[in-house]
């Protein structure tokens, strides 16, 4: 366990296994109604990554909010 110590010292922090492993997870920030809305969306792939972006902080029903007046 002390070893990731002296990892962190060589190696950049993305470097790290134990790091990489941790942001490997997929985390769902979005509901999964949320992001099928959004897949419904004829919108360019750049821009719906930045839509999703946006919406992750904001509350479920201010996201549905914003999705309404985008349909």
């Amino acid at each position: 366990m002390f070893d990731i110590h002296k990892d962190i010292e060589e190696k950049t922090l993305e470097e790290i296994d134990e790091v990489k492993r941790y942001f490997a997870r997929k985390y769902s920030v979005l509901s999964q109604e949320i992001r099928e809305r959004l897949n419904k969306l004829d919108i360019p792939q750049k821009k719906l990554k930045s839509l999703k972006k946006e919406l992750a902080f904001l509350p479920e029903k201010k996201q549905h909010k914003y999705l309404d007046e985008l349909e």
